[in-house]
């Protein structure tokens, strides 16, 4: 930044030549759809209103798809199915004070370390400027930067400021980065486009009642498990995992991480299978995200007590549950790749929505399966992911 422009901004006086006065909400928008981008997940943000109402008249006329989600733990997750299931990166967009919440999803599951999925990120600077004086905008914007640093880390473009300059070359620049296969974050303050789109009241919704609860129960059928999986006796683990992926032989397979991972990888090992070995409760996000993505596809879903529990989905479940997804629980009590911590009981929602399948807890120590590694020796965890999307693909043929 030149002297001129720092001292400016530190009498918070407008830098004429550096702010894009042209840029408008409509071409920030237009920005990431004319390059490919053309799913976008979201929590909403004030700084970003009209550029998210412009993506929400834009999803109703069926030229991009918006994912309204109810919390900022199922981003990652959501936006990695959309990917595992069409190649195609989507858009995460979050407010900065998401940021902690977002964080595992992108640490533990997108992070170029573990499974490397692309996708761009905007997050909005709240905070961004001494005018914005709530206290928690304030509290949040001190730390947006070091937070994106933390949570994207160092082979993210991290791109954008807090005074909005040059937003424009610094969206392409997060975009360019996306599309060639990494994740590229830009930080977006209101100062860095103009809205010119005016916020109208949605029209009512024409569609029929959303589902009830009980209607799930029954169209997915959660009341009743196949005798496979029902004996005098509580089925083991292993013995659980073998008789859900025999019940679903053409479906792609997702399990939860911890020790469900781990005996998937050990008994019923395939490339339909996709092992979320870190972001512990995302599984469901994913597997949302592909089923919504592919709905010729069947799905399912191999969660663990805890990871259920954990999971941000089910209220988003709740509301729209795709046909093509199936989710089980193996409900054994205790946190067995943690210790023995004992789990709390499943809640009424996921008696709703899941099939939940009552398995033995493990005796301490019992447990023998080793880490999910990649396939060949020496590649990265990642080529695992590229497996399962490069069998998601052949699935077209």
């Amino acid at each position: 930044m030149s002297d001129r422009t720092a001292a400016c901004l530190s009498r918070r006086m407008p830098v004429e030549l550096s702010l894009d006065a042209s840029f408008t909400d409509r071409d920030l928008l237009a920005a990431y759809t004319q390059r490919g981008i053309t799913d976008i997940v979201s929590v909403p943000c004030s700084v970003t209103d009209t550029f998210h109402a412009l993506a929400a008249e834009e999803h109703r006329a069926g030229r991009l798809n918006l994912v309204m989600t109810s919390h900022e733990g199922n981003l990652a997750g959501i936006a990695g199915g959309i990917y595992l299931g069409t190649g195609r990166p989507a858009l995460v967009h979050m407010q900065n004070s998401g940021l902690p919440n977002a964080g595992d999803g992108f640490i533990s599951f997108a992070d170029p370390e573990v499974h490397g999925v692309p996708m761009a990120a905007m997050v909005t600077y709240r905070g961004a400027t001494p005018a914005d004086d709530s206290e928690p905008h304030q509290a949040i914007g001190r730390r947006t930067d070091l937070l994106c640093q933390a949570i994207f880390g160092e082979r993210a473009e991290i791109c954008g400021n807090r005074q909005g300059l040059r937003l424009r070359d610094e969206v392409l620049r997060s975009i360019a980065a996306a599309r060639g296969g990494s994740i590229g974050v830009v930080k977006v303050a209101e100062s860095g486009f103009r809205k010119q789109h005016r916020l109208t009241r949605p029209a009512p919704d024409a569609s029929p009642a959303r589902t009830t609860r009980r209607t799930l129960r029954a169209t997915k059928g959660v009341e009743s498990l196949d005798a496979s999986l029902m004996s005098a006796v509580a089925p083991s683990r292993d013995d659980a995992i073998r008789a859900i992926a025999a019940l679903h032989p053409d479906a792609a397979l997702l399990f939860c991480n911890g020790y469900t991972s781990r005996a998937a990888r050990a008994i019923v090992e395939s490339p339909r299978n996709f092992y979320n070995i870190g972001y512990m409760g995302g599984t469901l996000a994913i597997a949302w995200g592909l089923a919504r993505s592919r709905p010729d596809l069947e799905v399912v879903v191999v969660d663990g007590d805890q990871n259920a529990l954990m999971s941000t989905m089910k209220e988003h479940l709740a509301s729209d549950y795709p046909p093509n997804l199936h989710w089980y629980i193996l409900d054994n009590g205790i946190g067995a790749s943690v210790g023995t911590s004992e789990s709390l009981p499943l809640p009424a929602s996921c008696h709703d929505l899941a099939r939940i399948v009552e398995t033995r807890p493990d005796e301490p120590g019992s447990f023998r399966h080793p880490r999910v590694r990649a396939v060949d020796d020496g590649a990265p965890l990642s080529s695992l992911a590229a497996r399962f999307r490069a069998w998601i693909d052949s699935r077209n043929d």
